[in-house]
């Protein structure tokens, strides 16, 4: 069964972003003078309606009859955030276990049914939700509605299915890990960031005790809790007409009964930081050293949220980049950078890295990160580098809300992190106002050396011999997972 595991948010893929920027600028523009491109023009309004049914189910539905296909999206509002002490990785066992069969269907007939008809389909986990889809023909509307309303409504778990998934989960957590270089890097990040008792002080994958302890009847808790109408969000995009495929979205989960009592949702502790934090890991798998910068960001509905992005792509996409000129080709310090802005519903994440290149120093690459951090901090950036990453940003932008798929992915995002699917619609116009002032005040107030987070990942050949018997179990402890 295809399956998308836990991930960072989904990142554009940099050389394809470039591309596509250049060839909106080259539009039209036959005599722009380089540094002053013209921005993208802005995409069609999202003409989507929001409905509720009495349960609390919110449903969101946009016509969309350019192809005759249906992309159906249900967001359960549950992810890591949402899991009980000594139960990390449950919203992502579960994300598994839904396709282990429910009352009227058997285990993995979902796929099947779905896969019959030349559709596809999928799940994934993040923090704050845990998200299914599928995409088939718009003749098959019905079969779809029906497959995820009998799962919403009558999972079936059982020993064997537990057993044979929190197996395939801990296989997931081996490979892409424990056994993957720099795999625990997020683990690492969040573990800096927040303190233990912080609902994302964990991350999706899951930690091993955890999924080791993992009972039948905490798991059937789990799903009679938290996978009801009124804690999801429907979303259908496609080749439909509204009012039919609203009488079916009440036909199929209308019946479904909401919650009987609040959902429990975890206490977020306040997080002040007064001065550098600084840790040092040792990675059997790293082939080179990691230096690694992380801030902690608003809620999504603070006005800074998107200059973040404008700021990330200023510094880490393309190698027009900063840091990819400074540290990879002008200094030849560092053999990679990267860099993300996350944005999570409780305040998100900033992290950028560097890879040292063989033989250097990662203090000197550290200084050098911070040189480009200063830079930010100090001076606006030209008119023509903001230009260049507000036009990377309204070109993802643009062509992420193209298909059905992407159209749902942005509706059903918006509604969890801003409680809208109007959001979507504004993002455009947002990131269009971003000013290199909004970048430097950005920078001042949330890249302080007082809220700088440093993380060095280091090789385990480079971790003294006297610490190395006795660190495995205080490093991984560090890490957010095992030993926590």
């Amino acid at each position: 069964m295809k399956r998308i595991v836990f991930s960072l948010r989904r990142q554009n893929t940099f050389a394809l972003v470039a591309i596509l920027a250049a060839s909106l600028v080259a539009i039209g523009t036959k005599a722009a003078p380089p540094d002053a491109p013209t921005p993208p023009i802005k995409p069609p309004r999202l003409d989507y309606q929001m409905t509720s049914l009495p349960n609390g189910l919110k449903v969101v539905t946009l016509e969309d009859h350019r192809a005759p296909v249906v992309t159906l999206q249900i967001w359960v509002h549950v992810g890591s955030k949402d899991e009980a002490p000594g139960k990390a990785g449950f919203a992502h066992l579960f994300e598994h276990l839904m396709f282990k069969g429910s009352k009227n269907v058997g285990p993995e007939e979902h796929a099947r049914y779905v896969e019959q008809i030349g559709g596809d389909y999928n799940a994934n986990t993040y923090f704050d939700r845990t998200l299914f889809f599928e995409t088939v023909p718009s003749n098959a509307l019905d079969r779809i509605l029906w497959l995820e309303a009998d799962r919403m409504a009558s999972l079936q778990v059982d020993e064997a299915n537990l057993k044979s998934e929190r197996d395939v989960v801990k296989e997931e957590h081996r490979v892409s890990v424990e056994n993957a270089p720099y795999g625990k890097l997020l683990e690492d990040i969040q573990a800096l960031l927040f303190p233990q008792t912080h609902p994302y002080a964990h991350t999706t994958i899951g930690i091993m005790a955890d999924l080791d302890r993992a009972a039948l009847n905490d798991v059937r808790a789990f799903h009679d809790e938290y996978y009801k109408p009124d804690n999801a969000t429907l979303v259908l995009v496609g080749d439909f007409q509204r009012a039919e495929a609203l009488e079916k979205i009440r036909r199929y989960f209308g019946p479904i009964p909401r919650s009987k009592k609040p959902f429990t949702r975890y206490p977020v502790p306040t997080v002040t930081q007064t001065a550098e934090k600084r840790e040092t890991v040792y990675d059997k798998q790293a082939p080179l050293p990691m230096i690694v910068m992380a801030y902690r960001l608003p809620e999504p509905s603070s006005p800074d949220t998107p200059v973040f992005d404008v700021l990330a792509r200023i510094l880490s996409t393309g190698q027009s980049s900063r840091l990819y000129r400074s540290l990879v080709r002008d200094k030849q310090l560092a053999a990679e950078v990267s860099g993300e802005a996350l944005t999570l519903k409780l305040g998100g994440i900033f992290f950028f890295f560097a890879v040292a290149n063989t033989g250097k120093s990662p203090a000197d690459v550290e200084k050098a990160l911070e040189e480009q951090v200063e830079m930010l901090r100090n001076s606006p950036v030209s008119e023509a580098e903001l230009a260049k990453a507000k036009n990377q940003a309204l070109t993802a932008q643009v062509f992420g809300t193209l298909s059905t798929e992407q159209k749902a992915r942005a509706l059903g995002e918006a509604d969890l992190l801003y409680g809208t699917p109007e959001e979507a619609n504004q993002e455009f116009e947002k990131l269009a106002a971003v000013t290199a002032a909004d970048i430097q005040r950005v920078a001042q107030k949330y890249f302080a050396p007082e809220v700088r987070n440093v993380l060095y990942m280091l090789p385990a050949a480079m971790q003294p011999k006297a610490q190395a018997a006795p660190a495995a179990p205080a490093q991984s402890a560090a890490s957010g997972q095992e030993g926590k």
